[in-house]
């Protein structure tokens, strides 16, 4: 094999890694191209498929006479569901339709009591609507939500004495202030704990920063409720006596209370 032609393959081969490396690069250029932060819009190199002709679900339209991108169903339209969905089905409310009856609800928000905790005269309701079922998972599932959203200021005893509460520019309110259970006054009644659980205390002065944020992005209205029947449970216990115990608990927890040290001889 001559040198000639070893040093023509050599100079081949060297021609194709440098071309196939120059190509591999100018593809890795073009794919990063789309992942650029910077303020100019991204390449595109398929514009057709990035901006395909499309109407979103409730917006305008200029094509239809009545202006609106979503169409009525044709004439004898027939509503069709892998399960079978009718008036009748959901009367009995079986068990499967509970998310569906719940979403209803929800987005028709037609009981004002329990969705706004005021009565048809708009004023604030003195205890929560009777459709609230309190019972021991509500008021676990008040009592976790009050510890993760208002405990921080109010406390765990919904004293006013929480971390932040404590740190405040003000006292923060206990609850345990007779006018928090005095339904004569606003601030007794459950309607009124609701509402501003949800939606907060306004500013005293106009333009300043609210005194408490509304908490309706985090807390459903179940789980509103819930706060609420838990705060009743935290007055409770500022009122209890050990006579409220029962006998067979109360002997037991007498058994487990540490007893004084006695007192040491003169």
């Amino acid at each position: 094999m001559s040198k000639a032609f070893m040093k023509t393959t050599m100079t081949s081969t060297v021609h194709v890694l440098s071309l196939t490396a120059a190509g591999l690069g100018l593809l890795g250029g073009l794919a990063g191209c789309r992942g650029d932060r910077e303020d100019k819009p991204p390449r595109q190199f398929f514009p057709d498929m990035d901006d395909a002709p499309k109407w979103k679900p409730q917006s305008k339209s200029e094509f239809f006479v009545d202006g609106r991108t979503m169409r009525q169903p044709v004439p004898g339209t027939v509503p069709f569901s892998s399960v079978p969905i009718s008036a009748t089905t959901l009367a009995n409310k079986p068990e499967w339709a509970a998310p569906f009856l719940e979403a209803s609800e929800e987005y028709l928000r037609a009981d004002k009591a329990y969705y706004e905790g005021v009565g048809e005269d708009g004023a604030y309701l003195d205890v929560m609507p009777a459709s609230v079922k309190v019972d021991k998972a509500l008021l676990l599932r008040g009592q976790d939500r009050f510890n993760i959203y208002c405990a921080v200021c109010h406390g765990k005893l919904g004293d006013g004495k929480g971390m932040v509460g404590q740190q405040w520019s003000y006292a923060v309110p206990s609850f345990h202030d007779p006018k928090y259970t005095d339904v004569k006054q606003n601030q007794g009644k459950d309607g009124y704990l609701f509402h501003t659980a949800r939606n907060g205390v306004p500013a005293a002065v106009a333009g300043q920063a609210a005194k408490m944020p509304g908490y309706a992005h985090a807390l459903s209205v179940k789980d509103s409720w819930a706060v609420i029947a838990y705060i009743r449970a935290l007055q409770e216990t500022e009122k209890g006596t050990a006579a409220d115990i029962p006998t067979a608990e109360r002997e037991a927890l007498e058994q487990k209370r540490v007893k004084p040290a006695p007192k040491a001889p003169p």
